[in-house]
């Protein structure tokens, strides 16, 4: 067990430096931090704009639900309809800063895409340029696999990182009424969150690598593979069986629910994985 770590790791180091010199891997990595910049800029822009406005609102909101003896207001009401009818989860939302909320939107809804491009050659390249070979004389398929994936999930992770940093600095800075330990603090919450999720997409990304050997192929396959499970989410009978359904858990305030969640994702990608692990052990490398 002792080598099979300590091969998987050699492994992803070096993997981890040879990713990160990639055009395609650079380039990728740029658009995803601009992406969430600009978020931020964006974002910073409207709640500078529109914010005391927006306080306001929730303010006239509240004070019309409690007068009316309701217990919910009549955005958290709206808002709950766009979030499976949870009032909680739409109370939460309405209370997070809103550069933070976009930036949550948009990592839930872009990090797949970042992952598939980026990852979608994950084992197949090992197969086509034939270095797996080399490398199989000296380890085992499975630190082979174990290695890539944890180079790429290195990589995401200081991706991750960074947009984060970027973020909650410009945030600071630039943002009258930031509150900086609060915000830490969610987004840090956030980050947690974010990782089991990309887990999930990077195993399904090495399954299909796995199972087809051309790289764009692979590309294709995997996104039209995304698009399917995305649909299949909206049909109630199918729903369960698609990560795409328990992303909203990761919006649910408190604990329980995020961190079910997040342990449903990390199913879903110890599966993949394991589909991944089943094809590279049986077939001719």
């Amino acid at each position: 067990m002792g080598t099979f770590f300590r091969d998987s790791w050699n492994i992803a180091k070096f993997d981890l430096w040879t990713a990160i010199r990639t055009k395609r891997a650079v380039a990728a990595i740029v658009m995803y931090s601009l992406g969430a910049l600009i978020t931020a800029i964006v974002l910073v822009k409207i709640e500078a704009s529109v914010g005391n406005e927006l306080a306001q609102l929730k303010t006239v909101d509240k004070s019309v639900a409690a007068a009316s003896g309701a217990t919910d207001t009549q955005l958290e009401t709206t808002l709950s309809t766009f979030v499976g009818g949870d009032i909680e989860t739409a109370r939460q939302i309405l209370g997070m800063p809103l550069v933070i909320l976009g930036f949550f939107w948009m990592s839930l809804t872009f990090l797949p895409f970042l992952i598939l491009l980026v990852s979608h050659d994950i084992v197949n390249v090992e197969v086509r340029n034939r270095s797996a070979r080399y490398v199989l004389l000296r380890t085992s398929r499975g630190a082979l696999l174990t290695g890539k994936m944890i180079s790429h999930g290195l990589l995401f992770l200081g991706v991750t990182i960074f947009s984060n940093a970027a973020l909650f600095f410009y945030a600071w800075y630039y943002s009258p009424g930031f509150q900086p330990l609060p915000s830490l603090l969610l987004l840090l919450r956030i980050w947690i969150l974010i990782i089991p999720f990309a887990f999930c997409w990077m195993a399904f990304t090495a399954m299909i690598s796995a199972f087809v050997d051309n790289g764009l192929l692979a590309l294709i396959v995997a996104g039209i593979g995304m698009a399917f499970l995305g649909i299949l989410s909206l049909n109630d009978s199918f729903t369960f069986f698609t990560p795409n359904h328990y992303k909203l858990w990761l919006w649910k305030s408190g604990v329980l629910w995020p961190a079910l969640g997040s342990g449903v994702f990390i199913l879903f990608g110890l599966i993949f994985t394991a589909v991944a692990w089943a094809r590279i052990s049986w077939r001719d490398m």
